[in-house]
């Protein structure tokens, strides 16, 4: 591994800029004189430091600025594999500025960086991930943004979109890297009544035509304030969703920090009652899961054993899988499955387990034991051929209806496998590896495996996929359609088609089909939007504003029929409860926020208690009883106590 190099800058610029965050001067600070420095960014676990050079610079960590033609270096340093992948870039960058690893791993890698501008760095296995350079050139007025700005992954020719930097995009992506960055600027549901208004460095930029513009006030203005130029106020009171739900919901809340295991291995599970026997308890948390004993990395996704006693708990920052007694929230049992492990379901008609390996090319197939414990089987590729092409880096996956197929969103290859367990003498294997769009990154399938959607993280868009062999179109496994989740969106404008925007979701992450097959909905984290999609048109048909990092969905039964989505967030502590078909006629033009949930305080097992990011880092939602297709008609007596017939018996049933 290569030695570090310091920064190298002078006190008055650190102390200039580490100021901008909370800055109450009236005017810009005025251009500040970089010297010559290497920039240095340790790749680490604690949240909102991911990308960390270990000086606050604008209220963040993840930024540094330096000069043309100077180094910057990324040390990995901890268990989890990253990419580091360039994400935006200066127009005019050469190729030699950029990085663009074929696989996760865990090796530290140096760029040069020559063309002044914005450069910022993700890792596609945790895209929340981000570092930025701005490369400043001393005799220009205001810090370089860039003439132009190039953003990787939208579905064009050249997998690339290049903007000019002060467009409304421009200003979202900016705006995007100071909140994902910044804990401070997270949205704290337990500040009632306070307003919501970002920080960002009160410095000038210098962008498209040379002009130079604050950038705090730009920002704030065009995207953190009402018509009337006010910021969103935190409300008061919690809503109350006007029917209960049934059972109980649980939330990854994975930036949330505790005692027992500090800074560097955050995350809790919270688990919040929605259809207690008391009508009193409902929509609060009734305790939190951090495991202290156990460093539970970022744990992200979770899955439950079909009789409901076992919750499965994947370890994305790490190499663990862990299984807990839902009613105790004991640990069972730890199992090391391989690195990054994201997602994980249960396969309907053998109970086993299945864990995607972000980090690696497999997904883990587990059996069941009597215990509830479970024991490794095997690993399944999820390249045709394990030697050839790049490692598929499998994200969220999803399960057929009657166990005999899975799908798979490759971030790496860029393509979605589907994978027949009943073919090949019992061992299985891939009907097809077909394109999607750029870093798919999660599944969700129709009730009756007809077809599948991919959402594409960094193309934002769905392409949806046909699984039915008696489709005379498309063979099985190949994309049918893509659809756009910004529509008409003009990135210089921030406009559609002339008039401000309804319907757009940027990045989108988690994709499920509801269980009665009307309608996909995903959660969108560039834009903070929640889009509705009718599976009868593959059209967008709604978009729900939702909070910064609008990340996990997941649907859960709602008391007397039909269902409600239950809607996370990275970057607020707010569990939406989502009545997407309110009067059960099949459309969507009635949904609304029926209600949401503070995830703050509650009993937790770690005896120092919660002690940072309250609530925070939304990711992985798990309602129990689980209400899809297959998995709802195993569940026992004692858990389908709540649920109405139609609930219950859904369609396709197993027998």
């Amino acid at each position: 591994m290569m030695m570090k190099r310091p920064i190298y800058m002078s006190m008055a610029f650190l102390g200039l800029l580490a100021g901008c965050s909370n800055s109450n001067n009236d005017g810009p600070i005025a251009k500040l004189n970089v010297p010559p420095a290497a920039a240095t960014f340790n790749l680490t676990d604690v949240p909102g430091h991911w990308f960390d050079t270990g000086n606050w610079i604008a209220g963040t960590r993840s930024l540094a600025i330096i000069n043309p033609n100077q180094k910057v270096r990324f040390n990995q340093i901890v268990e989890s594999r990253h990419t580091i992948t360039s994400l935006i870039w200066p127009s005019t960058a050469g190729a030699d500025e950029r990085i663009d690893q074929d696989s996760a791993n865990q090796d530290d890698h140096v760029v040069t960086l020559k063309t002044p501008g914005l450069h910022v760095f993700v890792c596609k296995l945790h895209p929340y991930m981000l570092g930025a350079v701005i490369v400043d050139d001393n005799k220009t007025n205001g810090l370089d943004i860039g003439e132009q700005l190039t953003l990787l992954g939208p579905a064009t020719p050249t997998g690339t979109l290049t903007f000019d930097s002060n467009s409304n995009l421009g200003l979202r992506l900016l705006r995007a890297f100071f909140v994902v960055t910044s804990p401070t600027n997270w949205k704290d549901y337990t500040k009632v009544n306070q307003p919501y208004l970002p920080d960002y460095p009160n410095v000038d930029v210098r962008v498209t035509g040379g002009a130079v513009v604050p950038l705090k006030k730009t920002i704030q203005d065009a995207l953190d304030k009402d018509v009337h130029g006010n910021p969103a106020v935190i409300p008061a009171t919690q809503k109350i969703p006007a029917f209960d739900g049934v059972g109980e919901v649980w939330v990854d809340t994975q930036f949330e920090l505790s005692a027992g295991k500090g800074p560097s291995f955050p995350g809790t599970m919270s688990v919040v009652d929605v259809g207690a026997a008391n009508p009193a308890d409902n929509w609060k948390v009734r305790k939190k899961i951090a495991l202290p004993a156990q460093k539970m990395n970022n744990g992200h996704n979770m899955w439950a054993s079909h009789n409901g006693e076992q919750i499965y708990q994947t370890e994305w920052h790490g190499k663990s899988l862990f299984v807990l007694d839902r009613a105790t929230g004991t640990l069972l049992q730890e199992l090391e499955v391989g690195h990054d492990p994201a997602h994980v379901m249960t396969r309907v008609d053998t109970e086993q387990v299945h864990v995607t390996l972000n980090g690696e090319d497999d997904v883990v197939e587990l059996d069941r034991n009597a215990n509830g414990t479970l024991t490794f089987k095997r690993t399944i590729p999820m390249r045709v051929n394990p030697l050839i092409g790049k490692p598929t880096q499998p994200h969220a996956h999803w399960m057929g209806f009657d166990g005999h197929t899975m799908a798979t969103p490759n971030a790496n290859s860029n393509d979605s496998t589907l994978f027949n367990f009943l073919d090949n003498l019992g061992l299985g294997k891939i009907l097809a590896k077909q394109p999607t769009g750029t870093l798919p990154i999660a599944v969700g399938m129709m009730p009756d495996s007809t077809k599948y959607y991919v959402s594409n993280y960094l193309g934002h868009s769905l392409s949806v996929m046909n699984m039915d062999p008696a489709n005379p179109n498309f063979g099985v496994g190949e994309k049918i359609t893509d659809i756009s989740l910004l529509g008409n969106y003009d990135p210089v404008s921030g406009l559609c088609g002339g008039v401000a925007c309804v319907n757009i979701g940027g990045l989108p992450i988690q994709t499920p089909v509801s269980p009665d097959g009307r309608f996909v909905i995903t959660g969108n984290t560039l834009t903070g939007t929640i889009t509705i999609v009718d599976t009868a048109t593959d059209t967008v048909v709604k978009t729900i504003t939702c909070d910064p990092g609008c990340h996990g969905v997941n649907f859960g039964a709602k008391k007397n029929g039909g269902y409600y989505a239950y809607v996370t967030s990275k970057f607020a502590n707010r569990l939406i409860v989502l009545d997407y078909d309110k009067d059960n006629n099949g459309k969507a033009d009635d949904a609304e926020i029926a209600g949401w949930v503070v995830l703050d305080a509650a009993p937790i097992d770690d005896p120092g208690g919660v002690t940072g990011n309250n609530g925070m880092g939304g990711q992985g939602v798990l309602p129990v009883p689980n209400v899809y297709n297959g998995w709802v008609q195993k569940l026992p007596a004692n858990l389908k106590v709540g649920l109405t017939t139609g609930q219950f018996s859904q369609t396709s049933p197993i027998n």
